[in-house]
């Protein structure tokens, strides 16, 4: 098997391997690790696969055939037509233009004055069977946005695998979750979310109560806190701990989870389409992709929820 790193990630984590990296080979499939990501768990990340079609190094020899296979790519200036390929919907396009006007994924040939493929799919084969007969295809263009991080997830991830880590769904659960149009998961999340900042009423009525200058420092109002803690009550600080542990167990699950329940919503959004759409490139367009309009909705909501009902209690 080929040792080489080039081109190559860690199956586990993803992030591109380089000679430097101390890196461990999966002695049944060859599939690349981080050494510390091998020993994380103490296995191969895709050893649900060995002995089956899906072994890493049986995929990796399909791709490199396919890839063997395929004519060698004409330049822009070759190309009598003066068309590219959009590399995430396929569709064709006259080169002339800044991006594909089916999917609006932007024309990469044009910036480097030459077809230059940029992989939509993060290394992943455009066959690959992430789940219930949807392909690695299907769900980029479903997903439409920031794919080559979404793909290779889903790609892994599995009833027994469900684990990941999302930056934007831990500092933004609600709005992350509705701006991906998984609305009923961003609802539920949005009202924990509101139920965990309502714990901090008290202790706001009782900083309010003792006279804290607004304009103070966030230390200055701890310390204040801290010096009056006598006066707030036990009762009121519980509370608010409650609070702050529950809105950071809200964030950390939102976190861990959220690719994994995106993949699920994909997969299931991607086969009622399936079974009932007329038009497919449509109804990819209206339940995937991102709605910044719902992240600002989500995220002024929570921020401001508890505020406006503390007005009525």
């Amino acid at each position: 098997m080929s040792l080489k790193t080039e081109g190559v990630s860690c199956v586990r984590c993803h992030a591109y391997l380089f000679p430097e990296d101390d890196i461990v080979y999966c002695p049944v499939c060859g599939a690349p690790h981080h050494r510390e990501c091998y020993e994380q768990l103490g296995h191969c990340a895709l050893e649900e696969f060995h002995g089956t079609d899906r072994q890493y190094d049986i995929v990796k020899a399909r791709e490199e055939e396919r890839r063997a296979a395929e004519p060698e790519k004409e330049t822009v200036g070759e190309n009598a037509e003066g068309q590219i390929t959009c590399q995430m919907c396929r569709n064709k396009y006259d080169f002339s233009l800044n991006a594909c006007p089916k999917c609006g994924a932007p024309n990469i040939a044009k910036a480097g004055g030459s077809f230059v493929s940029f992989d939509f799919l993060g290394g992943v084969p455009a066959d690959y069977d992430i789940g219930d007969g949807i392909t690695a295809d299907e769900a980029k263009r479903f997903v439409a946005a920031n794919t080559p991080r979404y793909i290779p997830k889903f790609a892994v991830m599995n009833s027994k695998n469900r684990v990941s880590w999302n930056w934007m769904a831990f500092f933004f659960p609600c709005a992350w979750m509705l701006s991906r149009k998984m609305y009923k998961n961003g609802i539920i999340t949005g009202l924990l979310s509101v139920i965990a900042s309502l714990f901090y009423l008290p202790l706001n009525s009782a900083i309010y109560n003792l006279g804290f200058n607004g304009a103070q420092t966030y230390m200055d109002v701890a310390q204040n806190v801290y010096d009056n803690l006598p006066q707030i009550g036990a009762a009121v600080m519980v509370f608010a701990a409650l609070g702050f542990v529950f809105g950071i167990a809200i964030r950390v699950i939102s976190a861990m989870f959220g690719d994994y329940m995106y993949k699920n919503y994909t997969i299931a959004s991607i086969k009622k389409i399936r079974a009932e759409s007329e038009d497919m490139d449509d109804d990819y367009r209206k339940m995937g992709g991102v709605n910044i309009f719902m992240f600002l909705i989500g995220f002024i909501a929570v921020q401001n929820l508890p505020a406006i009902i503390a007005m009525f209690i």
